[in-house]
């Protein structure tokens, strides 16, 4: 038997920050894809991923399944995704062994599920929704799903250095978090309208305004560059990954050539820094099961 799963990546957060009394956020996600495959075709040599083959236990445990019950099982990991970038490329991981190690063992488990057994091993993204959701991804509560996964292209930039979720959670930002905390009620007013309105261009307003007030906490590099960028093409936003090191320049597939906004990119050297770059385009989140 062989049962593959997939949980897409994100490019950081629409929003994050300190809103409706906690730490949330609502990530985004992209299509480009962890795939997890378990197989009980002997000879196969199980990648070394600990967290998934860590998900892997936490699952068989969440449905009391005992170690002498298991099969000998292959675990393999599949993922091109960028680590220690604020990706979600551990969350891709996770989520996607979990459903998995469901399906492998004939049984059903929701989105919820999925969140909160991901908490057990370490904070998680909302890209393991199906549609952009207000989560809290310290505690593992959906506080609220849109129902909506908007049509959008993104040109991911990626620099060279790297930010664990771990490290960054070490240093205590809950001052400047409440700081900011206005400038996130108005980007999840936004958001919500945007959501009301299936407007694009209002969601585009709430990230930027959430990366903006995300510039006294971890500051990206060429801030004023990308804002010029993302004036002069009308650019739908900016978001920024919150606790990672990645950028997204978010704009209209319909009316924007991304060669475009890499030329300008370039012109202003914005590229020195971010050296790697992706066009990607928003995608359904959750985990998908591929038998």
């Amino acid at each position: 038997m062989k049962i593959k799963a997939t949980c897409p990546a994100s490019c950081g957060e629409l929003l994050q920050g300190y809103i409706a009394g906690g730490e949330k956020l609502i990530s985004y996600p992209i299509n480009w894809y962890s795939e997890v495959t378990l197989s009980d075709k002997s000879g196969l040599t199980s990648s070394g991923h600990t967290k998934a083959w860590l998900a892997f236990e936490l699952t068989c445990e969440y449905f009391d399944v005992g170690k002498r019950e298991r099969p000998p099982i292959s675990l393999q990991v599949k993922s091109t995704i960028p680590v220690a970038k604020g990706m979600a490329s551990s969350t891709a991981d996770i989520a996607a062994t979990i459903g998995a190690t469901a399906k492998w063992l004939n049984k059903t488990i929701t989105e919820k599920e999925i969140a909160k057994l991901c908490l057990q091993l370490e904070p998680t993204d909302s890209t393991i929704f199906k549609s952009l959701t207000l989560f809290d991804h310290l505690q593992g509560e959906v506080i609220q799903n849109s129902h909506w996964m908007p049509r959008l292209g993104v040109v991911v930039l990626e620099p060279l250095t790297i930010l664990e979720t771990a490290t960054y959670r070490q240093k205590d930002h809950q001052e400047q978090l409440l700081k900011n905390k206005q400038d996130l009620a108005q980007g999840m007013q936004f958001f919500e309208q945007a959501v009301a309105q299936k407007s694009i261009h209002l969601l585009g307003k709430a990230a930027t305004v959430s990366a903006a007030s995300n510039q006294s906490i971890l500051p990206k590099p060429f801030w004023n560059e990308l804002l010029e960028v993302s004036s002069c093409l009308n650019l739908v936003g900016i978001n920024v990954s919150h606790s990672g090191t990645v950028v997204g320049l978010l704009y209209d597939l319909d009316k924007t050539d991304p060669l475009e906004i890499l030329f300008e990119l370039e012109r202003r050297y914005v590229t020195t820094f971010y050296s790697r770059y992706y066009f990607r385009e928003l995608a359904n989140g959750g985990v998908q099961i591929m038998t």
